[in-house]
């Protein structure tokens, strides 16, 4: 019988939990890894003081002309100075209290469609969100509401990018499921049409349709007729945004089973029961990454309207940078407020649509 032999004590397993376990399985787990993550970690040393030193510690802040901006780092000033055209264009300062409650009643409808309870939200989030877009034309036009009417001429700025968005999001989104569905359909002529349309939109440059709804579409208008620019360019959005989406559904729908649309039809479900009861909340759960996509795709092509003459934020900030008074080049600044503008509102779209991820996630466990 073998005699029991002691062995030496073994060494600690490693740490496999804590910041230095991560910062060593994430930023050091190799001899390549560490020489770019050294790499990185000195290019940020370099660059992050200078670019806070420029951008806050020497910039300028106070002044309301381009005199002001004496010290070497960001004129900010000229950033504050053309804030109302930046967000509003060229809005009437006493109407501009429309604009703003344009846009809370769109926080507003997305504050209600989370908070509101679960009995009545789906119900008033639905017709909520179609009539938004009606009620932002009517108040900031005025006409409609006995206010004094604001031509589309004086529209622009931020403002315009973010309602341009909403309005055509909103109004595209009904249509693309439509064009989903027909697309799918077995009526030769109602599949055809759908796939022409949306083909159409998709494999057609947005700056081009822009020009075609802008310039070439008033030809075919009868003698007298005028439609505005700006809903002719939300037209043009509109179809745009229903080609895009209408083949992001189209994957969802592929993605469903198919037992999901027999058991439908066993309980016997009318065709539209079935679509809008139980094949439509799985094809947004299923999508809404991509429609989130899709939607920052269209907020930024917003900024396209530049090209056919509507003063959106980036139309405004260029004739602000070649004003006679402010030519001491400060793109660099004005640009840089664009960006963080734009980031902004798309990572809020992003944070939003994770949360609706969260909640429509059936198989988490609280």
């Amino acid at each position: 019988m073998k005699e029991f032999e002691p062995v030496s004590a073994r060494p600690a397993p490693m740490q496999s939990a804590g910041p230095l376990a991560w910062i060593k399985t994430n930023l050091f787990p190799s001899l390549l890894d560490t020489l770019v993550t050294l790499a990185l970690m000195a290019l940020v040393i370099y660059f992050v003081p200078r670019l806070l030193d420029w951008a806050l510690l020497s910039a300028n802040w106070q002044g309301s002309t381009e005199d002001a901006c004496v010290r070497a780092g960001a004129c900010w000033v000229f950033v504050k100075t053309w804030a109302y055209p930046f967000f509003y264009g060229t809005y009437p300062v006493e109407e501009i209290w429309r604009v703003n409650l344009m846009l809370g009643l769109l926080a507003l409808v997305i504050l209600a469609s989370f908070t509101l309870p679960r009995a009545v939200r789906l119900k008033f989030s639905v017709i909520a969100w179609l009539l938004l877009p009606l009620a932002g034309l009517a108040l900031l036009d005025g006409r409609v509401l006995g206010l004094p009417v604001v031509s589309t001429d004086l529209w622009g700025g931020f403002t315009l990018n973010v309602f341009m968005a909403a309005a055509s999001i909103i109004v595209a989104f009904p249509f693309s499921f439509l064009w989903a569905l027909g697309r799918r359909s077995h009526m030769p002529f109602i599949r055809s049409v759908s796939v022409i349309f949306i083909e159409f939109f998709r494999g057609v440059p947005v700056l081009s349709l822009f020009f075609m709804g802008s310039v070439m579409l008033p030809l075919f208008f009868a003698e007298g007729t005028n439609v505005d620019k700006l809903i002719r360019v939300w037209i043009v959005l509109i179809f745009f945004m229903s080609g895009y989406m209408a083949e992001v559904f189209r994957g969802g729908f592929a993605a469903v089973p198919a037992g999901q649309y027999e058991a439908a039809d066993s309980i016997g479900l009318s065709y539209w029961q079935k679509v809008m009861l139980i094949i439509l909340p799985q094809v947004i759960k299923v999508s809404l990454p991509n429609i989130l996509a899709t939607f920052v795709m269209l907020f930024k092509n917003t900024t396209f309207l530049l090209i056919i003459g509507i003063p959106e934020v980036v139309q405004t900030l260029q004739t602000a940078l070649s004003n006679s008074h402010w030519l001491g080049g400060h793109a660099l600044e004005g640009y840089l407020f664009v960006f963080l503008v734009f980031w902004s509102c798309c990572f809020s779209m992003s944070l939003l649509a994770r949360h609706i991820e969260r909640r429509m996630n059936t198989e988490r466990r609280d």
